[in-house]
């Protein structure tokens, strides 16, 4: 045996130790068995290689042992793509059944070729062993695709996976893997594909052993990082070490023995503090140990026995402590332990809760609406006071009944028609104003809103449902409708012509005998200014402007002249009274009097009174006046006067 053969026996003896070191690991483990299959691979090919690299054996010897070897330098390609399948966590793809074909066909068809001499063509005696020569047919350039396609489909998934994956234990895994392969694939190729397709032949083909580099890094993954194997012990080793309770192992006599990292951090202390110290370091709660000590002796467990547990600082946490007798081989108390739970949130939950609770009493006992919920079967489940009082019942009564056993039936149908229509299809009714009636014939107005209500998992398990009373602002309603109503009829019945201005004095509304009076419709003047001019004579704009100013603070009452839409001039009386709400002036209502005939009845009055019925002429009386008028005039001018008859 020469060196180079001698070199491959140890390759193979180092590929066996591997093989039995992972499958005694854990051989139930789907991802060892596949892990040793590859390994077994590279031990089959470092086996031929062996006798391959003896130049003592014959050629045809040389044939045959590369032929019986083919299985592992041909198939190792294919196992690692199932390897990788299954260390990404892949698993149901293997459920399609054309992966396992895809996977295995290609390397069983080459070993085929191999073996028909499709593959390796000839074989060149060195000084150190026999050197294969690679065919120029089709089928070697297949098989070079098929392996380098195969590894390189598995890197990829490995390399991926790596990237993704958030737990560091599998990220460095998959580095380690990676890399070693890489190297491998990368320097096998090279000494057993490329150099002999180039006709070199100074350095012998080294794959199974470069293919050690890749093993390397399987053993060092599997002894850093703990690749494939899950012992008790060290799955006990990482439950206790991250474990959110405190886990504390005490002696017989109630001193600490080991405590896990949760109880560090609750309490403060190192771990060489804590050595030996008795149990009371921690709770300081009368004939505590003594109890814990008694409980052991009988070998009886505590259970959720709430206390405080004091830190390093002083501090108490709530916490819930059990603990059990932990027995030896012979049956006798060997320790005991303990378990200990932080509460310290789920006091100030149940804190909050109380609170919230309080609140939530407070608020239902106190509000002044009527608040229910009901189940599926709109079955009243809880009621507030209000609700009961209507009810004229106590909250108690109201439990378990239904609409139909307090309001007629024609009121409980429709209601019991909106239960359904929010518990089924989840959608609120909101602000529904509507009339209830009391067996007693007691009605109310009131506004009610029912949303659904929802379990943990979001299911619709009932209803909550608000009810406000609201007949006095119903009635105040009616009231102001009916004002409304009187208003409106006031205005547009009205004899005289009416017009509703803002603060602005923007036309908000004329009736029908403005229309009349001035010949514009509401839509043609409404929202423009009273004072544009439309119903002002060109003379009289500015004195309309003046009276607007005038009238926002008193009273108006004033004669003058305005225009008809055809342009025709006629005396009014006008007069405004402001719209004050909350004491700011809102806007007015403006009267205008047609007082043509009053004018013409006035002037006739003043005929008659200077004028004589019967002559035409002056009556002696105002011929008096009016003589006296000039006469005092002619003396207060120091001019003649001259009467004439």
């Amino acid at each position: 045996m020469n060196l180079l053969s001698f070199l491959h026996f140890l390759v193979f003896l180092f590929y066996f130790y591997l093989l039995m070191f992972i499958l005694c690991k854990d051989p139930k483990s789907l991802l060892n068995r596949i892990c040793a299959i590859l390994i077994a691979c590279f031990m089959l090919w470092s086996f031929g290689s062996i006798f391959i690299y003896n130049p003592q054996l014959s050629k045809d010897t040389v044939i045959l042992v590369n032929n019986l070897i083919s299985m592992g330098w041909i198939g190792f390609a294919g196992i690692f793509l199932w390897f990788a399948l299954i260390f990404i966590e892949k698993k149901k793809i293997f459920k399609k059944r054309i992966i396992y074909p895809l996977i295995f066909i290609p390397p069983l068809l080459f070993i085929y070729k191999q073996w028909t001499g499709f593959l390796t063509a000839s074989y060149i005696k060195q000084s150190w062993g026999w050197e294969s020569v690679w065919s120029d047919s089709i089928w070697a350039y297949l098989f070079y695709f098929y392996y380098l396609s195969f590894m390189m489909i598995g890197l990829y998934l490995i390399l991926n996976f790596g990237r993704k994956i958030k737990e560091p234990i599998k990220k460095k895994q998959a580095k380690i893997i990676f890399i070693t392969a890489l190297i491998s694939l990368v320097f096998s190729t090279l000494t057993d594909v490329m150099f002999p397709i180039l006709n070199v032949f100074a350095l012998p083909s080294l794959g199974n052993i470069i293919a050690l580099i890749w093993a390397s890094g399987i053993v060092y993954a599997i002894a850093k990082y703990k690749l494939m194997v899950i012992t008790p012990a060290t799955a006990a080793d990482n439950i206790i070490s991250t474990m959110l309770d405190s886990l504390i192992l005490l002696d017989r006599e109630g001193n600490l023995v080991n405590v896990n990292k949760a109880t560090l951090d609750l309490s403060g202390y190192g771990k060489e503090e804590l050595k030996r110290k008795s149990i009371e370091i921690f709770f300081a709660e009368k004939n505590f140990k003594d109890i814990l000590l008694d409980k052991t002796m009988k070998k009886e467990a505590i259970k959720n026995y709430e206390l405080n547990f004091k830190t390093k600082t002083g501090d108490n946490i709530p916490v819930i402590f059990s603990s059990s007798v932990m027995a030896d081989e012979a049956g006798g108390i060997a320790g005991i332990v303990c378990i200990v739970k932080d509460i310290s949130e789920q006091k100030k939950t149940e804190n909050i809760l109380r609170e919230e609770k309080k609140l939530f009493n407070t608020l239902m006992n106190n509000i002044s609406d009527s608040i229910y919920f009901k189940d599926r079967e709109k079955r009243f489940i809880r009621v507030n006071k209000v609700k009961a009082e209507h009810s004229k019942v106590a909250p108690e009564e109201v439990i378990g009944k239904t609409d139909f056993d307090f309001f007629p039936p024609e009121i409980a149908k429709q209601s019991s028609a909106d239960d359904d229509l929010v518990i089924k299809s989840g959608k609120p009714i909101i602000d529904k104003t509507e009339k209830i009636i009391y067996f007693n014939k007691t009605e109310y107005w009131v506004s009610t809103t029912k949303v659904p209500w929802y379990d943990e998992e979001g299911r619709i398990k009932g209803l909550i449902g608000i009810s406000r009373d609201i007949t006095k602002r119903k009635q105040t309603e009616e009231a102001i409708k009916k004002s409304q109503q009187e208003f409106a009829n006031l205005f547009h019945n009205n004899p005289e012509a009416l017009v509703y201005l803002d603060e602005n004095s923007n036309i908000l509304n004329v009736n029908p005998r403005f229309t009349e009076l001035f010949g514009y419709t509401l839509e043609e003047i409404k929202g423009r200014n009273i004072n544009e001019g439309f119903i002002h004579p060109p003379d009289k704009i500015e004195e309309g402007k003046k009276l607007t100013k005038k009238r926002s603070t008193d009273y108006l009452n004033f004669e003058t002249t305005r225009k008809k839409k055809d342009g025709t001039l006629f005396p009014v009386s006008i007069s405004s009274t402001s719209l004050v709400i909350d004491g700011k002036v809102k806007g007015e209502i403006g009267v205008y009097i047609d007082i043509t005939l009053s004018k013409q009845l006035e002037e006739k009055l003043k005929d008659l009174a200077r004028i004589d019925s019967l002559t035409g002429c002056y009556n002696r009386r105002y011929g008096l006046e009016l003589l006296d008028r000039q006469m005092k005039l002619s003396h207060r001018s120091k001019s003649h006067l001259l009467l004439a008859f």
